[in-house]
């Protein structure tokens, strides 16, 4: 069918689709019409969003609180700053079962004399694994663009409370409306995803502690109050100098989730720095070879990756700063 055939249901406006479409919001009274797929459209919710003057006022707040940037404010310009909802499957998946694992430790015991011996032994565990996971995941097969998993990071920590989309009036649309990314899983692709991310989780968290899983018996049962999210996600680009930056902030709440920003010449002063120590480690490494080949070769290989990465920040020009690790990059 063309484009032109499909109107909103509600205010019969013409709806702009591609052949993925699975539910049309109409950006003119914000229903929302389900045009393919496995969607229940009452099972939509949306999250307000600021309007894009206060997004720019907590631009000017980030820079205020940020020491390197407060110092190149009256050089900082705004040049465009873009909104829009991005579609999130959320839902709620209950994981149980056992693993068995195996992770090695070190044992020690001191003899009569004394003294302390310590050798290290392989230890078993079984643990039983019975919860409830809330998860949230991008509703998009598209590759995903700078600060879409900050935001997520963000929600996760916040969960700010939604609104159902079909409950809204047109004045209250018209006040929060912004463009919406198109929405590219139903809900039966939604769940099985959820099913398989929840496994995956309880999989990783026993990695990560453990040495090697013996038995990994674990099952995820259908999620529950599954929904549509539409999130809000705001990008401010400023220019300083010859180069563009970029803010990422979430829209309900004006939070900084992610940012490149200019690297200063104390910074690059820094880097300058590490790298210069790392070829100083490097060569002390090749100098000491015949003394101590061991030595000699985690010197050299630690020496070059220290220089490798310092001058690969300076030739950057630019840092990244994310909320979720709370350092920067």
């Amino acid at each position: 069918m063309e484009e032109a055939s499909f109107k909103c249901e509600r205010c019969g406006a013409p709806l702009e689709i591609s052949p993925e479409t699975i539910v049309a919001v109409c950006p003119y009274c914000g229903f929302p019409n389900h045009i393919s797929g496995n969607l229940k459209t009452e099972n939509i919710y949306i999250v307000p969003s600021l309007d894009k003057n206060a997004i720019a006022g907590a631009f000017w707040k980030r820079v205020e609180r940020d020491f390197d940037l407060k110092r190149i404010k009256d050089e900082i310009d705004i040049v465009g700053i873009e909104g829009h909802y991005a579609p999130y499957w959320s839902g709620t998946v209950h994981v149980y079962g056992t693993v068995r694992y195996m992770k090695r430790e070190e044992e020690c015991h001191t003899d009569s004399k004394g003294n302390t011996h310590c050798h290290t032994v392989e230890r078993h565990y079984t643990e039983r694994v019975d919860e409830n996971m809330r998860l949230l995941g991008s509703a998009r097969r598209q590759v995903k663009s700078f600060g879409v998993d900050d935001i997520i990071t963000h929600f996760s920590k916040t969960w700010p409370k939604g609104k159902r989309l079909l409950g809204l009036g047109e004045d209250e649309w018209g006040r929060i409306k912004l463009e919406i990314l198109n929405t590219e899983m139903d809900e039966r692709h939604a769940r099985l995803i959820m099913r398989e991310d929840s496994i995956d989780i309880v999989r990783n968290r026993f990695l990560a502690k453990s040495d090697r899983i013996e038995r990994f018996d674990i099952h995820a049962e259908e999620p529950q109050d599954v929904r549509l999210l539409l999130l809000p996600m705001w990008t401010v680009y400023y220019r300083y100098g010859n180069s563009i930056f970029q803010a990422v902030f979430a829209g309900w709440d004006g939070k900084d989730v992610a940012a490149t920003e200019p690297m200063n010449v104390f910074r690059q002063a820094e880097y300058l720095t590490g790298s210069g120590a790392g070829i100083l480690i490097a060569s002390f490494g090749a100098a000491a070879f015949g003394a101590s080949p061991v030595f000699a070769v985690i010197a050299l290989v630690g020496g070059a990756a220290l220089s490798w990465f310092a001058g690969s920040k300076v030739l950057e020009g630019q840092r990244v700063e994310r909320e979720r690790k709370g350092i920067l990059g």
